[in-house]
This record gives C-alpha cells, sequence and structure tokens, in this order.
C-alpha cells in the first residue's frame, strides 16, 4: 500500500486549510464513475417524466410564487 498512488484532498475556506484527507486514486477513480453513472441515469428518468407528463400521465409541474 505504501507505493500505491494517493490523492490529497484538502478543505479550504477562505483561503485558510480546514482539513486534509488522503484517498487511493483507483477508489477515487470508482467514485468518479458512479456519479457519472447516476447523472445518466437522472437524465433518463428525467426525461422519462417529461414524456408521461406530455401524455397526461403525470400532473405537470405547478410553481407558486409569494411576494412579500
Amino acid at each position: 500500500m505504501e507505493n500505491d498512488n494517493y490523492l490529497n484532498i484538502k478543505e479550504i475556506d477562505k483561503g485558510n486549510e480546514i482539513s486534509s484527507d488522503f484517498t487511493h486514486k483507483h477508489c477515487w477513480d470508482a467514485f468518479l464513475k458512479q456519479i457519472g453513472n447516476v447523472d445518466e441515469s437522472m437524465t433518463i428518468i428525467r426525461g422519462l417524466k417529461s414524456w408521461f407528463v406530455k401524455q397526461g400521465i403525470l400532473p405537470g409541474e405547478e410553481f407558486t410564487i409569494k411576494w412579500c
């Protein structure tokens, strides 16, 4: 493990380092791949929702704007 590739992830707030952590590069790559899969799935679901609304199967979205 000492010879593995690691990434150093730093949390920075207003120029100050808050924390620092390490992760294996291959674990980070797997995480990013999962995010890509979720994004793709959400795109498909949004498309299906839009189709169901156009077909009248699901109601359209309503927005109420309140003025204060």
